[in-house]
C-alpha cells in the first residue's frame, strides 16, 4: 500500500507530482511548526489553512484527515532522514568516523529541520493503526542504522545489550537537543557530535583515571 492509498489521494506520498511538490512542502512545514508550538491535539485544519494560505477544500488533495497530514511530516522526516544516514553508514572509513558522521548529519538535519523532529519525537502516539506501523518501521529502521555504527565502534554484535543501551543513550541526547540548543550560545553542532561520541564512548572523565 502506497502513502496515497493511506492518504486517499491518487499520487504517492499524499498527492505530491513534480507539479505540486513545493506546495506540498509548503504545507508540511507550516503544518509542523504549528504542531511543535501547540501540539497536535491543539492544532486544527482550520489553524493551518489559516497559517499556509490554502483552502480548506485546497489542503483536502493532500491529505483527507488531521491524522493523514501528521503521517506525511513523520513519513518525509524520517524517509528523509533514512536516506542520508543509510548512504552515510555505507562509506568507506573506521566504524568510529561513521559513528561520527551519523551523529553530526542528525544535528545538521535537526538545524533545518528542527520542528518536524520534535514532531516526531512528541506526537508517534498520536497516529492510529497502519499509519503508526509504518512510522513504527521506519524508526526501527533509523535505530537499527544507529546500532550497528555503535556495535561496530565496541566491537560486539548490534543485539547485545550494550549496543542496545548506548544507542539509546545517543538518541536521548540527540532528541532532546531542541529543548535547550542555541546556536548563538553553543558550539557547532559538528563539534557537539563529537562531545556526545566522546561522552558515550569515554564517559564524563575522557577515560582518564582520577
Amino acid at each position: 500500500m502506497t502513502t496515497g492509498d493511506l492518504t486517499g489521494t491518487g499520487a504517492s506520498s499524499g498527492g505530491r507530482t513534480s507539479r505540486t511538490a513545493p506546495k506540498l512542502e509548503k504545507l508540511l512545514s507550516s503544518s509542523a511548526g504549528l504542531m511543535a508550538q501547540r501540539g497536535f491535539s491543539q492544532t486544527s485544519i482550520r489553524d493551518v489553512a489559516n497559517e499556509t494560505g490554502f483552502s480548506l477544500g485546497g489542503m483536502y488533495y493532500y491529505f483527507k484527515s488531521k491524522e493523514d497530514l501528521l503521517y506525511l511530516i513523520q513519513e518525509k522526516t524520517f524517509s528523509s532522514l533514512l536516506e542520508i544516514q543509510e548512504a552515510a553508514a555505507s562509506h568507506d572509513g573506521t566504524a568510529e568516523e561513521r559513528l561520527r558522521k551519523l551523529i553530526g548529519n542528525h544535528l545538521a538535519y535537526f538545524l533545518s529541520h528542527a520542528n518536524e523532529l520534535k514532531v516526531c519525537t512528541f506526537e508517534l502516539e498520536s497516529l492510529q493503526d497502519e499509519r503508526y506501523d509504518r512510522i513504527a518501521v521506519l524508526r526501527r529502521r533509523y535505530f537499527s542504522c544507529m546500532a550497528h555504527a555503535v556495535a561496530e565502534v565496541l566491537g560486539e554484535s548490534p543485539n547485545h545489550p550494550g549496543v542496545r543501551h548506548k544507542t539509546l543513550f545517543i538518541f536521548g541526547m540527540l532528541n532532546w537537543i531542541f529543548m535547550w540548543f542555541d546556536p548563538e550560545r553553543d558550539e557547532p553542532v559538528d563539534r557537539l557530535g563529537d562531545e556526545m561520541v566522546d561522552l558515550v564512548l569515554n564517559g564524563l572523565n575522557g577515560g582518564k583515571d582520577g
